[in-house]
C-alpha cells in the first residue's frame, strides 16, 4: 500500500502537465454539474407508490369499501416489491396507496398497478384511475383565476383550457383543481307532470341516453368525388335537450320539457377555497414528477403562464401564482451558501496564520472548490440530487486534512533542507525529491485517514425508507468531497507545490500559533506529570457522559423552517359545506390580524378529483409569512404559533393541527393520516375501535409535550337511509334494479349523457326539483314503476329512516383501523413517547383480537436507531481492521481505538453544552467524529513510534506531541470553524444541519485537547514494559 501511494505521488511530481490538464477538465465537468443538478429544499423522502383513486358519487363509506376499495387492495396485494397497501374509503370516493420496497422506481409501479386495475370488475358508476408519479414534495406551484365570470365558466376554463395546457410543461406531473362548482345541463323533472303523464323517470333517461348520437354511413360518389356520409345527431343547446322525445301518445308527442325543465346547473360541490378577501376562487395546484429539478420546471411553468395570460384566455380571465417552490428553496439554498462561503473564508484564515505563507494557503484553499466540483460531478452522474441537508453538512475543514497535513510536511522538510544549505544554495536545486520524499512519508497514513473517514459514513448508507433517503445524499455528497479530496492530495497538491513552493522558504510563526504551539504543550506537560490523574478523569467523564446520554432527550430530526405555516381546523364530520366555509372566514379573519401572515389561503372539503381524501369538516389555511427578519415584533415562529393557537381555541369542538406546507405533505405520506405521530388501533368493529381510541387520547392529553391530540373517527357521517324491503317489493311487483334506478336519479341525479361544447365535455344530469326531495315525506312519496306499469310511493316498499353511519374507514394491510394522531412541542420526542406509551399500556387494555402501533416520525426514529445500534459496531471494527493494516501491530491498533470514545465525548459535551436534542442529525456527527478522531491517533501514534527507533520513550512522545501540535489544531480548528457559521446560523434552512455542525465544532476541539494530553498517556502506558526491556 505504501510504495503504491508514493507510487502516484512520484508520478504526479513526473507528470505534473497531466494532472493540471485533469484538474481543468475537473473544473469544466464540475461547473457543468453545478448548473444541471436539480437543487432541492427538502429531500423527497418517501417511497415510490402507486395511488388508485376511484369516484363512485352517491355512495356510502361502508359501500364504497365494500365493492370497490377491497377489490382493489385485493389485486394490489399480488404486486410484486410492494412494502404495504393502504386504503381510504369515504362517501363517493375510495383511495387505495401502493407503497414500494426501496428502490423501486416510478415506472415499474404504475405499470404494475395499471396492469392489476384492470383485471377488477368495479361497479357501475365507479371510475377508477392511477394517480401521475410525483412525491410528498412535488407540489411546487400554486395559482388562483381572478375573473369576474361565474364560478361555473372559470370552473371550466381551468378543467378544460389552464388544466390541459399545463400539464404539458415537461417535468409536470398533475394539475389538481380545488374549488369552484363543475358545470353540468341540469334536466330537473317535476314529478308532478311525471305523473300527469303518466311516466317514469326512468323512460325519460332512456330517451335521452338514446338522443345524443352522431353515426356514420359509407361513401357515396358524386362525379369524381367521394363524400362521407354522417349523420349528426349530437345536442348543440338547452333547447335541444328540452326538445327531446319521450314516447307518443296517440299523435301527441311529450317531450322533455313538457315534464322538467333544463338548467345550466353544476354538480354538488366538494370544496370552496379562499385567498385574502377573496372568498370563492378556483384553485390550481401544480405537481412536479419525482427527480425533476423545481427551478427549470417552474421557469417553464411561468412562460406557459404568461402565454396563457397574454395569448390564450379571454381578457377578463387572469391566472395569479402565489405560492413558488423556488423561493423557499432561494431561501434556503442561501442561508446554506452563506454557511459555506463563511465556512471557507475562516478555513482560509486558519490555514494562512498557521502556515503564515500565502503559497501554502493558495495550495491547501485550493482543494476546497476542486473538492466541491468532484462531488456535484459524482452526484450528477449517479443522478442524485442536491438539497439544503446534503450541501449545509460538506465541512471544508474537513477536506482538507490530507492536504494540510502533506504540505505542512512538505513545507517543514523544505525549511530544514534551506536551514542546512543556505537559502541562495536552496533557491537553485530541484525540489521535486524532497517533495517525493517528505511527501511520500505521511501520504500512506493520509489515505488510510481519509478512507477511515468515508467508511464511518457507511452507518448512513444503511439507513432505510424516510431516513435513508433523507441521509444517503448526505453520506454520498460528503463521501464524494472526502474522497475528491483523497485524490487531490495525493495528486494535484504534491505538483501545486513543486510549482509554488521553488524558493525563500522560510518558516514563520505568529502569535497565534505560537499561543496554540506553548500552551497546549504545556497541557500535555501537566498531563504528563499527572498521568494517574489524566487518565482516572479521562475515565471518570467518559462514565459521567455515558450515564447522561442514556437519559438525554431524542428526537428524530429537527423542523425545517419553511416560511410558512398549515393550520387544519377538524370541526365535526357531521358538518355540511356552508357552515364549514363561515367557520373558515372566521378564522381566516383571526389569522389575518397578526402582522407577521403575509397571506391566508383557506381549502374547505376536497378538491374535484379526489386527490386529498377528507370531508366537509375539514378546514386548512395555507398561511405564507413574511421574512422573520421583517417582523416588528420581537417574538419566534414558535412564540406566533401559539399566540394563534390562543386566539383559535375559542371555539368549542373544533381540533387545530399546526404544521408546515411540505412537512404536512410528508407526515401524511409516511403516518398514512395528516399527523407527525400516530397510534393506529386495528380490528373489525367501527364503534369498538372508536371506543379505545378514546381511551388513548385520554390518557395521552395530559403528557407534557402531547399538542394538536385529535382521533381520526370513523363515525359520524349523518345518512338518510333507504332500506327496500325485498317482500313487499315482491307483492307490488317492482323490481330492485327499477326501484335504485329511481332513488339514485331523484335525489342525487344521474348522467344520462354528454353534452358537447367545441372540445369541452359536460354531463347531461336527471334529477328531481329541489322542492321535491328535500325532506325525508316528499322522497317517501317518489313514485317507482312496477312491472305490471303501474307506480307506487317509495314508502311502501322502503324503511326510511336517519342513522349515523361511518364517515371513513381506514385499511391498512387486510385490517381497518383508526388513528390518533398528535404531535409534540416543546419536549423531546424520546421521553414524550415512553411517557405516553407507559400510560396507554397501563389503562388500556386490548382484547386479543385487537393491536396497536405507534407509527410515524417515531417509528423512523426507532427503524434508524435500531440500524444504527447494528451497523456502527460492524463499521467500528472495520476501522479497527484498517487501523491494523496501517500499523500491522494490535497494540497500537487499540491505542488508536482507544480514541474512539474522545469523539464520544465531545460530541455528548457540545450537545449538553449548547442544550441541542440528539437526534438523526446528531447522530450522524457522531459518525463523521469517529473517523476524524482517527486522523489524530494516526498521526500522534505514526511520529512518536517513528521517534522510539532513536530515543527514549518519554522523549520520543514528548518530541512527537510537540512536533505535531500545529497540524492536530489546524485540523480541529479547520473542522470546526467549516462548519462554525452553521452552527451559528439562525437562517432558513439551517435548522436540520445545525445539531449535526454543533457536534462537530464542539466535538474536535475536545477531541483535540483529550488527544494530546490522554492519547500520549496510553501509549506510554503500553510501551512503558518494552521501554524497561530495552534498557535491561
Amino acid at each position: 500500500m505504501q510504495k503504491f501511494v508514493q507510487g502516484i505521488v512520484a508520478f504526479s511530481l513526473k507528470n505534473s502537465i497531466i494532472v493540471f490538464f485533469l484538474t481543468a477538465l475537473l473544473i469544466i465537468a464540475g461547473v457543468i454539474s453545478y448548473i444541471n443538478t436539480p437543487i432541492e429544499a427538502f429531500p423527497d423522502v418517501t417511497n415510490t407508490r402507486a395511488r388508485i383513486i376511484t369516484q363512485w358519487p352517491g355512495r356510502s363509506a361502508e359501500e364504497v369499501e365494500k365493492f370497490v376499495t377491497l377489490r382493489i387492495m385485493k389485486e394490489m396485494n399480488t404486486i410484486p416489491k410492494k412494502a404495504e397497501v393502504r386504503s381510504i374509503s369515504l362517501f363517493g370516493l375510495s383511495v387505495v396507496t401502493v407503497i414500494f420496497e426501496d428502490g423501486i422506481d416510478d415506472f415499474y409501479a404504475q405499470q404494475y398497478a395499471a396492469n392489476r386495475l384492470q383485471g377488477i370488475d368495479l361497479p357501475e358508476g365507479a371510475e377508477a384511475e392511477i394517480e401521475p408519479p410525483f412525491g410528498a414534495t412535488g407540489e411546487i406551484f400554486r395559482y388562483v383565476i381572478k375573473s369576474d365570470r361565474p364560478i361555473k365558466e372559470i370552473t371550466a376554463i381551468q378543467d378544460w383550457v389552464i388544466e390541459r395546457e399545463l400539464v404539458s410543461v415537461p417535468g409536470v406531473a398533475n394539475v389538481v383543481s380545488f374549488g369552484g362548482e363543475e358545470k353540468i345541463y341540469e334536466i330537473k323533472i317535476n314529478p308532478t307532470e311525471l305523473a300527469n303523464y303518466d311516466l317514469s323517470p326512468l323512460e325519460v333517461f332512456e330517451a335521452v341516453s338514446k338522443t345524443n348520437i352522431n353515426v356514420g354511413g359509407d361513401v357515396i360518389e358524386r362525379g369524381s368525388q367521394a363524400y362521407v356520409v354522417r349523420g349528426v345527431g349530437l345536442l348543440e343547446s338547452a333547447e335541444d335537450i328540452e326538445n327531446i322525445l319521450i314516447e307518443v301518445r296517440g299523435s301527441t308527442p311529450i317531450l322533455v320539457k313538457h315534464v322538467a325543465e333544463v338548467k345550466i346547473s353544476a354538480k354538488p360541490r366538494l370544496g370552496q377555497v379562499g385567498l385574502q378577501d377573496d372568498d370563492d376562487l378556483v384553485q390550481g395546484i401544480v405537481l412536479m414528477l419525482r427527480g425533476e429539478n423545481p427551478g427549470d420546471v417552474i421557469s417553464k411553468l411561468k412562460e406557459k403562464i404568461t402565454d396563457l395570460n397574454e395569448q390564450v384566455l379571454p381578457k377578463d380571465v387572469k391566472i395569479e401564482p402565489f405560492i413558488d417552490r423556488t423561493e423557499l428553496v432561494d431561501a434556503t439554498v442561501g442561508t446554506v451558501s452563506k454557511n459555506l462561503i463563511e465556512g471557507i473564508i475562516l478555513v482560509s484564515i486558519i490555514v494562512f496564520i498557521f502556515l503564515f505563507n500565502w503559497r501554502t494557503t493558495i495550495i491547501v484553499a485550493s482543494v476546497i472548490p476542486l473538492s466541491f466540483l468532484f462531488a456535484l460531478m459524482m452526484l450528477r452522474i449517479q443522478g442524485l440530487p442536491a438539497n439544503l441537508i446534503s450541501m449545509g453538512a460538506i465541512d471544508f475543514g474537513l477536506l482538507l486534512e490530507g492536504t494540510l497535513v502533506i504540505v505542512e510536511t512538505v513545507y517543514v522538510a523544505m525549511e530544514k533542507k534551506a536551514h542546512q544549505l543556505g537559502m541562495a544554495k536552496f533557491n537553485r536545486i530541484g525540489k521535486m525529491g524532497i517533495i517525493k520524499k517528505s511527501a511520500g512519508s505521511v501520504a500512506t497514513y493520509i489515505v488510510f485517514a481519509q478512507i477511515i473517514l468515508i467508511v464511518a459514513l457507511l452507518p448512513i448508507f444503511s439507513f432505510q425508507k424516510v431516513e435513508g433517503k433523507m441521509f444517503s445524499p448526505l453520506a454520498f455528497t460528503l463521501g464524494y468531497a472526502l474522497l475528491g479530496s483523497l485524490i487531490l492530495s495525493i495528486t494535484y497538491v504534491p505538483a501545486l507545490c513543486k510549482v509554488l513552493l521553488t524558493k525563500n522558504i522560510v518558516e514563520k510563526e505568529n502569535i497565534i500559533s505560537r499561543f496554540f504551539r506553548n500552551n497546549l504543550y504545556k497541557l500535555f506537560l501537566w498531563s504528563n506529570r499527572k498521568r494517574k490523574a489524566t487518565l482516572l478523569g479521562f475515565a471518570s467523564i467518559l462514565t459521567v457522559c455515558t450515564i447522561g446520554f442514556l437519559f438525554y432527550g431524542t428526537e428524530f430530526i429537527p423542523k425545517l423552517n419553511e416560511g410558512a405555516l398549515y393550520v387544519r381546523a377538524t370541526l365535526p364530520n357531521s358538518v355540511n359545506l356552508d357552515e364549514s366555509v363561515k367557520l373558515s372566514k372566521e378564522m381566516k379573519s383571526k389569522i389575518r390580524a397578526f402582522e407577521e401572515v403575509k397571506f391566508v389561503l383557506t381549502q374547505t372539503g376536497r378538491p374535484n378529483d379526489g386527490t386529498d381524501p377528507t370531508g366537509f369538516f375539514n378546514n386548512e389555511f395555507h398561511i405564507q409569512l413574511f421574512p422573520e427578519k421583517e417582523w416588528k415584533r420581537n417574538i419566534n415562529k414558535e412564540e406566533l404559533i401559539e399566540e394563534m393557537r390562543k386566539h383559535l381555541q375559542v371555539y368549542p369542538g373544533i381540533v387545530f393541527g399546526f404544521s408546515q406546507p411540505i412537512q404536512d405533505n410528508v407526515e401524511e405520506y409516511v403516518a398514512g393520516v395528516k399527523s407527525s405521530l400516530v397510534v393506529k388501533i386495528f380490528g373489525d368493529d367501527l364503534f369498538e375501535l372508536e371506543k379505545y381510541a378514546d381511551q388513548v387520547a385520554d390518557n395521552i392529553r395530559h403528557v407534557e409535550g402531547i399538542t394538536d391530540l385529535n382521533v381520526y373517527r370513523n363515525i359520524g357521517l349523518p345518512e338518510l337511509r333507504i332500506k327496500l324491503d325485498e317482500s313487499k317489493m315482491g307483492k307490488y311487483g317492482v323490481s330492485m334494479e327499477d326501484a335504485q334506478s329511481v332513488v339514485e336519479m331523484a335525489i342525487g341525479g344521474r348522467a344520462a349523457t354528454t353534452f358537447y361544447e367545441n372540445e369541452r365535455m359536460f354531463d347531461v344530469r336527471i334529477r328531481f326539483q329541489k322542492e321535491y326531495r328535500d325532506n325525508q315525506q316528499k322522497i317517501g312519496e317518489i313514485l317507482i314503476p312496477t312491472l305490471n306499469a303501474k307506480k307506487i310511493p317509495l314508502r311502501e316498499i322502503a324503511t326510511i329512516n336517519f342513522i349515523t353511519g361511518p364517515t371513513f374507514i381506514y385499511r391498512e394491510g387486510s385490517s381497518r383501523y383508526i388513528a390518533v394522531g398528535f404531535s409534540i412541542e416543546g419536549r423531546d420526542l424520546g421521553s414524550t413517547i415512553e411517557e405516553a406509551k407507559k400510560r396507554v399500556a397501563e389503562n388500556v387494555k386490548l382484547p386479543k383480537a385487537n393491536k396497536m402501533v405507534w407509527a410515524g416520525e417515531f417509528e423512523s426514529k426507532e427503524r434508524a436507531s435500531k440500524q444504527l445500534a447494528v451497523i456502527v459496531p460492524a463499521v467500528l471494527l472495520l476501522i479497527l481492521f484498517l487501523l491494523y493494516f496501517n500499523f500491522g501491530t494490535i497494540k497500537d491498533t487499540l491505542i488508536a481505538a482507544s480514541t474512539i470514545p474522545y469523539a464520544f465525548i465531545g460530541g455528548f459535551v457540545s450537545l449538553w453544552a449548547t442544550q441541542t436534542i440528539f437526534g438523526i442529525s446528531a447522530g450522524i456527527g457522531f459518525i463523521i467524529l469517529f473517523g476524524v478522531n482517527t486522523i489524530n491517533s494516526i498521526i500522534l501514534i505514526a511520529i512518536m513510534k517513528e521517534n522510539m527507533k532513536k530515543m527514549s520513550l518519554q522523549k520520543a512522545i514528548s518530541d512527537g506531541v510537540y512536533s505535531r501540535i500545529r497540524p492536530i489544531v489546524m485540523i480541529a480548528l479547520m473542522g470546526s470553524t467549516g462548519l462554525l457559521p452553521a452552527a451559528l446560523s439562525t437562517g432558513m434552512g439551517s435548522e436540520i444541519q445545525k445539531p449535526l455542525a454543533i457536534m462537530i465544532v464542539g466535538g474536535l476541539l475536545i477531541c483535540m485537547i483529550l488527544s494530546l494530553t490522554v492519547l500520549p498517556q496510553v501509549f506510554y502506558w503500553v510501551y512503558r514494559k518494552a521501554e524497561h526491556k530495552k534498557r535491561d
